[in-house]
């Protein structure tokens, strides 16, 4: 039998014949209830935490360039003669001439003089200098203590020296920007449309909860499943289904925490998880925390913030090509060079440029049975085969 978490509700039993029976299984049940519960929750969003400003000083000279113009003025740039920009632009903007214009967006880049591919090889071209985000206020976490000039403030919770160096990149460029306080970035909101259900879940527990509001002293851990989950008909996650957790201890996350006022806090772990190759490939958050609030039904929305290396946020887009770059008005060269100016951590001991970045994610969960299979049930599992490999012969 597998053990299994159970989501925030509780069995009832009926049928009690005495006092004397139902007393008999309380003090049974006396000191897990005095231990507190383990919730679990099932991930039904991932993804970067951005402050729409009411004020608009997130943007104050505006969002990004579309294709039309940083294609003209990229190409001008590359010594490609006037009237050939003209026609090509021309050309890109009917779709028709898609095929033709999609090499000439491709290369555009130079090295030695020759056209280079400015996806695989962004320095292939010059730093197009991005617009980023100039506000003060941001969502996050003072990660590394000091209140520094340029840190943002968190709006929520008035925390000084928030670092999220990331938010900063992508908070200009229209398709990655969330243009109010409750909508979903429109590009993130695609990848996530598509992985969702194909990708296995990420799962949350929360060990110890005494008080939904006030337990002083619990354990939080994210895994992933097996299973995938899956949207009901009006295209959210189906709550209370059960899952099972991944024993692979790459995937298999602990941390402790605390619930005041009905927010759960944690203190600092590294993160790992399994991604998705659409998306990312695998997280690996430094120095990572939550800060999450638990909703009277049960379901969970919050921030984990974090620094992780640069490079895979631009691969997530930059592996995509002209399908990103011109169909969705991100500048992946600029781009590119707005992430690795950016960075604030983990310095490389020969060059000096820094190799992650911080971030913050909004998360948000909702609840579901979680199990766990016992060491019987794995061996069970096993082949012979299967068990030779396991045990490395």
């Amino acid at each position: 039998m597998a053990d299994i978490v159970m989501p925030d509700r509780r069995w009832r039993r009926s049928g009690m014949r005495s006092p004397l029976a139902a007393l008999a299984l309380l003090a049974a049940f006396a000191p897990s209830a005095m231990a507190g519960q383990t919730k679990g929750f099932v991930v039904s969003w991932f993804n970067q935490a951005e402050y729409a400003d009411p004020q608009n000083r997130d943007c104050p000279h505006g969002v990004n360039d579309g294709p039309e113009i940083y294609y003209r003025r990229e190409l001008t740039q590359s010594g490609l003669p006037k009237a050939e920009v003209d026609k090509y632009i021309n050309e890109f903007l009917d779709l028709s001439q898609a095929q033709k214009t999609i090499p000439v967006a491709q290369m555009r880049g130079r090295i030695n003089g020759k056209p280079a591919d400015v996806y695989a090889i962004p320095t292939s071209m010059p730093d197009p200098h991005l617009k980023l985000v100039e506000g003060p206020m941001g969502y996050g976490f003072d990660l590394d203590g000091k209140n520094k000039k340029g840190d943002f403030t968190d709006p929520d919770t008035g925390e000084k020296g928030v670092d999220n160096q990331l938010y900063r990149v992508i908070g200009c460029i229209n398709e990655l920007k969330t243009h109010t306080l409750t909508d979903r970035p429109p590009l993130q909101l695609n990848y996530w449309n598509v992985l969702y259900e194909q990708m296995p879940a990420w799962l949350v527990e929360i060990d110890g909860m005494t008080d939904p509001q006030n337990s002083p002293d619990v354990t939080v851990t994210i895994t992933r499943a097996f299973e995938a989950p899956t949207k009901d008909s009006g295209g959210n996650v189906e709550t209370n289904l059960t899952f099972t957790s991944d024993p692979n201890p790459r995937w298999h996350n602990v941390v402790h925490g605390k619930v005041k006022d009905g927010v759960l806090t944690t203190d600092d772990f590294d993160m790992n998880m399994l991604g998705d190759p659409f998306w990312i490939q695998e997280f690996h958050f430094k120095q990572a925390r939550m800060r999450i609030r638990i909703a009277p039904d049960g379901s969970l929305k919050g921030y984990v913030g974090g620094y992780h290396a640069w490079f895979p946020f631009y691969w997530q887009y930059g592996s995509e090509g002209w399908g990103v770059d011109a169909t969705n008005n991100v500048d992946l060269p600029g781009f590119y060079y707005a992430l690795k100016n950016a960075a604030d951590a983990d310095p490389d001991p020969k060059t000096g440029e820094n190799r992650m970045i911080s971030s913050t994610w909004l998360m948000e969960a909702v609840p579901a049975f979680i199990t766990h299979p016992t060491e019987s049930d794995k061996r069970a599992e096993l082949t012979p085969a299967t068990e030779s490999m396991a045990r490395g012969k």
